[in-house]
Formats: C-alpha cells, structure tokens, sequence
C-alpha cells in the first residue's frame, strides 16, 4: 500500500516548481501545497526525498525550505539537468562503514546510523546485530519484495529480489531489475545473472515488478519463479507508452538459473490487475499447484483494480506448459470473493492473500484481509465505501469430494464492516465495525497445533480511516474453523499504541517539532471529514509480522515492521518475544539490536548455525518520501546467539522424495522422543507476509529438549511418523523412504 505521496510523485511536483514559485517569492501553488503535507507552509526534510538537493534548498539551515528557497532551487535545478542525465540525486553508493569492534570469524557490524535507534543498538551484547554484506547491504534502491530459497540445491539460502532502478531522464519510469544473490556461506553473497528466454531480461525486468514466490511448478525438480506484477494504467485502460504487462512467471529450463517466461500461455497476467501478493498450493488435489493472487487499490476505482483471482491450474497432457489456468474467483466455487464490479457494494481490496489448512482437514483454505485507502476525489463508487475485514472460505474438498469453497461468516474470525462517507455531512461513518488490515500473518503461538492469525496495517485517522479503529489483532485457533479473539490476552494490545507510547518503551526523546506541533492550518485538513493530529498522537506504519523462533526456546516470537521511512519520526521494527505460553512481550532495542525499519522481511537461518537471521527490504518511495539514501538499503540482521538462545537445543529440516503440490500445506510436529508433548507445529508455505517468502523448510526451537519425534502430514491427511531425531542438525529427509540426511 502507498502513502499520499510517492517519490515519484515528488519528482514531478519539483520539477514544475520553477514555474510555480518564481525567485522573488509568488504565492505557492498547488503543487507546492501537496508536497507540503502538514499545512505549515514550508518544506521539511521528511516531505523531500533527496537530501543533497534539499541541503542546497535550505540556505539558512533552518531544517524547512520555504517557497522562496524552493523557488531558487528549482532553478539551480532545472539548470544543473541541462548538463546533467540524471533526473535527481541517486543515494550515495558508498558501502557503509565496518564496525571497529569485529570479532574474527564473526560477520562485519555495521556501523549504527545517528539516530536513536542506532546509539540504543550500538555496541555488542543484543540478540540481533545488524551486518555488511557486500553487494546487497550496500545497494540503495527501493527492493519491490523478496524470497529466501535455496535456488541452486547447495543447501544453502539464497535471495531473489525485485528492485526499481535509478531513474534516467528521458527514458520514464525506471526499469526494474531481478537480482539473484547466491549464498556462499558465513554470510557472503555474490550476484548471479539469471538467463531469460523471451523478452524480459534479469537486468532490464520490465515495470513495477512486485514480489516473487519460489515452487516448482512444472515438476522438473528445480525451482520456478512467479513475480506478481501491475500494470500503469486509469481505469483499467494502459497510461499511454506502457503496456499491459501483469504477472509474470519463469519456468525452469533443466537449470536452476535459465528460464522461460510462459506469462501468456498459462494465462495468469492478470495485466488490469493491482496484482500483490501470491500464495501458492494444490487447492483441487489434482497433483498440480494453483495460485492465488491478492489485489489492492491505491487512491480511487480507477487507480488500481482489486481484482484477486484464484487460479486453478487445468493440465492439458503431461506437460505443464501445455496447461492453463483458470480463474474461479467471482464464481459460485468460492462466492464473494475475487471479481471486479466497479461497484462499492461488492468490490474488495486487500494485498496480501494466504491458501493454508485453517481447520487441519487435508485441504488448503483460503483467507484474505481487506482494507481502504482512502482519498479525493470521493468518486461515487469511492473505496471509502468498500467493504473491508477479514474474510475466509472454508475448502469442501475432503467433505464432498469436488472443489468447492464455503464462505465463513460466523468463526469468530471473519468480519465485514463498511465504512461510508456522508457527503451532506462531510465525514466518515462506520455503519459496521471491523478492522482493515491488510497484512496476514499465521503461526502456532501457543504449542496446541493450531494455526493462529495475526493482522496489522496502517490506521492514521488523518489519512486511513478505518470501520474500526485499531493497528493490530490476535486470533486464537481453538479448533474446528473457529477463532476467538485474544489480542489483549496475548499481551499484543501494544500493536494499538501511539507512536508516543513506542517512544516511551525505546526511550526516545521527543522532538522540538513534535512538542510544538498545532493543527494545520485551514485548507491543509488533509482528507474531507478528517482532522490531523500530532504525529505521535499515530501508530507506527505496520507492514508486515514475522513468526520465528529467534531464541530457540521452542515458542515462536514475533517482529512487527514499521514502515513509516521518513526523518520525523524515529521508527524501528519491534520485536515481541514469547513467555513460554503464548504470550508476547515487546523489547527495548538495547535488547533486540534492531534499529531499521523497511516494508517487509522474512526470518532465515543465513549461515546455517541454527539461528533465525533475519532480513528487511527497504522501499521509501513506497512509503512517503525517504529521509537520506541509507534509508533504500536493506538491512540483515544476524542472530548472535545471546541471551540464552545460542545455549538452546534445535532443528532444521528439508524434505525431498515429494513433489512441491504435496509439500506445500504440510504440516511438520515436533514432538518429544516419546511422541507425547507437542513441541511445536510449523506449516510449509512459500509466502510467509507481505511482500515476501521463504523456503520449503521448518526449523524448530526445542529449549532443553535434546531429541524429538518428527510427524510429517502430507495434504489429505497422510501423516508420517519419521522417528526420533537428535537436536543440533540440520537434516534432508526423504520423504518416501523417510530417512533422513545431513549433519550436525
């Protein structure tokens, strides 16, 4: 989801500055007014993205830049792109500093940014230190989304991401680029070129490439790679110049690095589409995986359609590129869902989308979280009147036999509220309470073998008003396609705190600026009906939640990101560790080592040392605006082992002897030697939250706990009791002979 305005926006607001704002100081215009987001007639440094050009604006070095500096700028500008190709500042390339304090055989640190977080995470002693890689910590450009897999079967994790290039006068948008870095142990990574057959290229990926997810798909034992992908385009219609592309998908050529795009023939371009996250899984038990694919809507109707599809896949003989997809959203096979009917009592958006077994009966169900974004014009068909909550379809394949999706109302999970604009009045009325967030995330909190639901979104009253007012909530599984919610009791009613309740917890001071904002002033109210308020007065910008087990206890903990990537607010990600039963408390950074934020990230055991590491993807112009070009790096956080995690006893497991189909759905216990206590459940799935994925793998936290039983339940019901298995190991097991392989 983006914010009011993005950093492409900003470029073509600044460039028509010189002829807004002369040098003697005309009245501002429109333009300069929507830069000026908080009405108080000046420019700060979190409404400008580029700090050298705003270095130049700010003459007296005051921190604004006024009409009159903007004014000037714009000229020096305009004559400095005369000489210069390059449409604005690119971030500095330079690779950040090496921490003074390296240890040998320990990863280089990086040097903490002056920011408050960074002086809490300084030094040695927290779970987390964030690190250099060379080549992908020090590349400043905004990262789409990411997947961690081992794309070339060495046993160790790689990274596939999508980045937008630097922008190029003349030449539009900028191309977006398909990285593959390769993972050569003790956190080293090297680029590799992946070869395209067709007319995309790895380095030259098209536009707005989104988020890939990693299968096999087309069963050659090597790994596929679908990217989700939009289209420019108003109302359904390509902006002129651009073509409607849509989602793309890469098949593997005999080789883990050589590809074809088979986009078209399989028909899943989705190209009018706001395509976002997918979700990957054999919803038909047909030996072929299917795809969801979540959609949102940015700004009006006509700016982005929100129109999710499943698709499932129908083969055409035994060569899956002789197949097709089909979609059967809008379909009575899983009613209200999917579809486009430009109509706000039917449509629905939502990013973010999940195919898992909800009900532990053998088949995939699907569950997606709604929200609006609201903003002018309110058009008649404005998305202030969609619906929005969450909703889940419960699959009927093991009940009757034949696909078909029953739409849950009454779970104790699924919600629907509506938010309508009163246009005699001027504001906003919820007619019916429920949450819009859009970001879903499921694990098994609580060790009773059952997935819960996490969601969280953005929740500004200024700018996102919601049915119902909150940043985050927790749903317990209690069995049988029913939930209850226990946010409060989980210990997550923090994920309802204000920005200034966060900055308690850190302790972090508060800015002159926030201790002396006031209202803007009239004509600067933001949306219609709404009334901005003191930034600390908000919630963090969440985008994403993260299940691993970072200290190996053997119950699983939580980091929430914060996407909210500007110089005014001091935003960090935050980690919540559990209590040992299911409830999670939130820890200061001098604890966590996190100091970054980003729009997404994916936890990992990098090095292979049994520790979950962690990885965050950086997207401002995404978010609103970045405050310096540190802000587009993404960040790796490696576990260090400490605070009673690197003395806990653990497991990691891949499989081989299935295809992905079976795989993916899986659901992996860890038991103890004896197979009586439940140690843990951990359910096999590509995408994990949004804007990324991971690996078809599981990898336990045991605690004291030195030996356990490992049960394997396959989609359909088919469990394997695979034996006991020593603690310490990483381990390859077979599923058909259900042996295992590895080492310690």
């Amino acid at each position: 989801m983006k914010a009011p305005y993005s950093a492409w926006a900003l470029i073509g607001a600044l460039a028509l500055l010189s002829a807004a704002v002369d040098a003697q100081g005309a009245p501002l215009d429109q333009r300069f007014r929507q830069l000026d987001r908080d009405g108080d007639g000046r420019l700060s440094r979190d409404e400008v993205p580029w700090p050298q050009w705003f270095a130049r604006a700010d003459r007296d070095g005051d921190g604004f830049v006024t009409a009159q500096e903007a004014g000037r700028a714009a000229g020096r500008q305009g004559h400095r792109q005369r000489q210069d190709p390059r449409l604005h500042d690119a971030p500095p390339q330079a690779a950040p500093q090496q921490a003074a304090d390296q240890r040998p055989g320990e990863p280089p640190l990086l040097s903490p940014p002056g920011t408050d977080a960074g002086r809490d995470a300084a030094g040695r002693g927290q779970l987390f230190e964030s690190i250099l890689i060379p080549g992908f910590t020090d590349i400043a450009e905004g990262t789409n989304g990411f997947a961690i897999a081992d794309l070339n079967r060495d046993g160790l994790l790689d990274i596939v991401a999508c980045y937008t290039g630097p922008l190029i006068r003349g030449q539009g948008r900028p191309v977006d680029i398909l990285r593959v870095f390769i993972n050569e142990g003790e956190f080293t990574f090297r680029q590799h070129r992946l070869k395209i057959q067709g007319e995309l290229r790895a380095e030259s990926f098209g536009y707005r490439a989104q988020i890939p997810n990693l299968a096999d798909l087309n069963k050659d034992g090597f790994l596929d790679i679908l990217v989700s992908r939009h289209s420019a385009s108003s109302g359904g219609l390509a902006r002129p110049g651009q073509p409607l592309r849509g989602n793309t998908l890469l098949l593997s050529q005999g080789k883990w690095d050589a590809f074809r795009d088979f986009s078209d023939p399989l028909g899943i371009r989705n190209e009018r589409a706001y395509n976002r996250q997918t979700s990957l899984g054999d919803v038909n038990g047909d030996g072929w995986l299917d795809i969801a694919v979540g959609c949102d809507n940015i700004g009006n109707a006509m700016g982005g359609l929100p129109h999710s599809r499943l698709y499932v896949f129908r083969p055409n003989g035994e060569r899956f590129e002789d197949g097709t997809f089909e979609d059967i959203g809008g379909t009575k096979l899983v009613p209200d869902f999917g579809g486009f009917y430009h109509d706000n009592a039917r449509d629905k958006a939502g990013p973010d989308i999940d195919l898992r077994d909800l009900d532990s009966d053998g088949d995939l169900d699907l569950i997606q979280s709604y929200h609006v974004d609201v903003r002018d014009p309110l058009l008649p068909y404005s998305p202030g009147e969609y619906r929005q909550g969450v909703f889940c379809w419960k699959n009927l394949l093991r009940e009757t036999g034949q696909l078909c999706f029953e739409k849950v109302t009454d779970n104790g999970l699924a919600c629907e509220g509506r938010l309508r604009y009163n246009r005699e009045k001027r504001l906003y009325e919820s007619t019916i309470p429920a949450p819009g967030l859009p970001y879903v995330s499921l694990a098994d909190v609580d060790n009773d073998g059952l997935l819960d639901v996490v969601a969280v979104g953005p929740s500004d009253p200024g700018w996102s008003p919601r049915a119902e007012d909150v940043g985050g909530r927790l749903w317990r599984n209690i069995g049988g396609f029913r939930f209850e919610q226990a946010t409060e009791e989980a210990g997550l009613a923090c994920l309802n705190w204000s920005q200034r309740q966060w900055y308690e917890l850190f302790g972090c001071p508060v800015s002159p600026f926030h201790q002396s904002w006031t209202p803007p002033a009239s004509g600067h109210q933001g949306q219609p009906g709404l009334t901005r308020r003191n930034p600390l007065e908000n919630r963090p910008y969440y985008a994403d939640a993260v299940f691993g087990d970072f200290d190996n206890d053997g119950w699983q903990d939580l980091v929430v990101m914060d996407r909210r990537e500007t110089a005014r607010i001091e935003s960090r990600a935050i980690l919540l560790m559990n209590q040992g039963d299911g409830t999670f408390e939130p820890m200061p950074t001098q604890f966590s080592g996190i100091d970054g934020h980003g729009i997404s990230a994916e936890a990992a055991d990098l090095n292979n040392d049994g520790l979950l590491d962690l990885v965050f993807a950086a997207d401002p112009d995404n978010s609103g605006g970045a405050a310096s070009g540190d802000s587009y790096r993404d960040k790796v956080y490696w576990n260090t082992g400490l605070h009673g995690a690197r003395g806990n006893h653990w497991l990691r497991l891949r499989f081989t002897g299935v295809s992905d189909h079976e795989l993916i759905g899986a659901r992996i216990q860890a038991r103890d030697a004896k197979g009586e206590r439940l140690l843990g459940l951990r359910v096999i799935a590509s995408n994990h939250a949004y804007k990324s994925g991971g690996a078809l793998e599981a990898h336990f936290g045991l605690g004291s706990v030195d030996a356990v039983q490992v049960v394997v339940t396959l989609l359909g019901g088919h469990a394997r009791v695979l034996g006991r298995f020593a603690a310490d190991r990483y381990l390859t097991v077979d599923l058909q002979a259900a042996t295992p392989t590895g080492r310690p």
